[in-house]
């Protein structure tokens, strides 16, 4: 009886704590659209928050509070942001779902998470496990350092969703091997943050790393005149990442040690890690194939429109190798399969995120925060406007769930700013590209980060309490990458 009553008691605090944190986002959400506009358009603003502009941050700084705070289902917050929406008259409810389920990056994300089931159902994704333990051992640290490491070198030469996508399998087998339940290790935080965070990191390093990369160098040479190759963007690119890369890792450790592994569970691994070396069985064979053509594909896309003229969009490419498990002959996965090893809530995660920041962006809000955000940097030193300036698109990307789409919004304006004051256009709109992809605070910023999120090793709130502190090391790094290296080759 005692047992029930206390159990009762803690049960009765959990619900006012949440409907205190429900009630608590609810007037946050009164305040920002009921504060007058002229608090937001100080005199002289160049660019003024509308009224639309202003409840589409107040409908985002709700839903964000229901993340974190995880007092409903992160599904249902999602949607209820969908609802939100057109309720307040910003856009039309066909027009916020089209945002989000049409986009291209949701049709992507189930293709890369079925080629993920199919190499773990194939027993590629096993043996593969078995090749990285026979090299490195069931050390939880080591692992998560070259998680880290080989997410960010592949992430170089391949977009970092699909790095991220590649990694899943092999974390998710590791773990399961290691007997680690979801969302009560550290060593499962830690690993499946990593497979987050080593693409995203990776793929600063090259032009084609990330899609905002490429955007920005399409913008520098349309707007500034400012024409970047390969080798220049590498020369600060490549330094910003080995900066960042052993910081991040020393800073997850330190927020979630990984424990060791018991010894009767230690004595088990190595003996199972051997067998790696027995020949590749015809699912194995299989699903190679299918997994390095579209690796192919991704890579060798700009070869492809350069020789024929015609190119193919990863998410064609993601899809076609995901319906190709399923083909007579090849037969590596079943629809019941797939369905148990997708999590379909995630999908609908990203997709309330690319419907928020698209109400965001429509409503004129993107531009005023862009805007505010970069506006006073022309008054400061180099240092500390590049500094500044990678900080202000770290914080930016927690409305938006797209690193292109925030290349979109927030290059140009850059651009516009060092010609208006005489800069290098390089010297601003670089970093600031570069800290499109390295989105580290919200889960929900970045299809990358959600992609290791669908394993469930790890809540939101984790990936915000790792994500807090290497924001804040991310601009030093950055900064002085470009003070180093930015005019080399100029």
């Amino acid at each position: 009886m005692g047992q029930n009553i206390v159990k009762t008691g803690s049960e009765r605090t959990l619900l006012l704590k949440r409907m205190a944190i429900l009630l608590a986002a609810g007037a946050v959400f009164v305040l920002i659209n009921r504060i007058p506009l002229d608090i937001f358009n100080p005199a002289g603003a160049g660019v003024l928050l509308t009224g639309p502009g202003r409840t589409a941050l107040a409908i985002l700084a709700f839903v964000i509070i229901l993340w974190i705070s995880e007092v409903i289902p992160f599904v249902i917050a999602a949607l209820t942001g969908i609802l939100l929406i057109p309720l307040f008259g910003l856009l039309s409810f066909k027009d916020t779902v089209s945002f989000g389920f049409g986009n291209t990056v949701v049709v992507f994300f189930i293709g890369i998470l079925i080629i993920s089931s199919g190499l773990t159902r194939s027993g590629l994704a096993d043996r593969l496990t078995r090749l990285i333990m026979s090299r490195v051992g069931y050390q939880p640290r080591k692992l998560v350092f070259v998680f880290m490491l080989l997410g960010a070198l592949l992430s170089m030469w391949i977009v970092n969703m699909s790095v991220s996508a590649i990694l899943l399998p092999v974390a998710l087998n590791i773990l399961r091997k290691c007997q680690v339940a979801p969302l009560k290790s550290n060593f499962g935080r830690a690993l499946m943050i990593a497979v987050a965070w080593g693409p995203a990191i990776g793929g600063i390093s090259t032009p084609v790393g990330n899609g905002a990369n490429i955007v920005a160098l399409g913008y520098l040479r349309e707007l500034a005149g400012v024409q970047i190759d390969f080798l220049r963007w590498m020369i600060v690119g490549v330094p910003a990442a080995a900066l960042i890369l052993p910081l991040a890792y020393l800073i997850l450790i330190k927020i979630f040690p990984p424990e060791p592994l018991s010894a009767d569970l230690a004595e088990q691994l190595p003996e199972a890690a051997v067998s790696y070396k027995i020949g590749f069985r015809a699912t194995e064979i299989k699903a190679l194939v299918i997994f390095v053509g579209a690796v192919i594909f991704w890579v060798g896309d700009p070869l492809l429109v350069k020789l024929t003229g015609f190119s193919l969009p990863i998410e064609m490419v993601a899809l076609t190798a995901a319906m190709l498990f399923f083909l007579p002959g090849i037969d590596l996965l079943s629809w019941q399969e797939a369905q148990q090893d997708i999590d379909w809530g995630a999908i609908v995660l990203i997709a309330a995120g690319l419907s928020l920041g698209a109400v965001v962006f429509e409503t004129g809000a993107a531009n005023w925060l862009a805007t505010i955000a970069f506006s006073p940097l022309g008054q400061l030193s180099l240092a500390v406007r590049i500094f500044l300036a990678v900080l202000a698109v770290e914080l930016l990307k927690v409305f938006f769930s797209s690193n292109t789409v925030t290349g979109v919004i927030i290059v140009p304006l850059v651009i516009a700013l060092a010609i208006e004051l005489g800069l290098d256009p390089w010297l601003l709109a670089g970093p600031v590209a570069i800290a499109t992809s390295l989105a580290f605070l919200l889960v929900t910023s970045s299809p990358t980060n959600v992609i290791p999120y669908t394993a469930g090793y790890f809540s939101i709130r984790d990936f915000s309490k790792a994500g807090l502190p290497l924001t804040l090391v991310v601009p030093f790094c950055v900064t002085l990458a470009f003070l180093l290296f930015g005019g080399l080759l100029h």
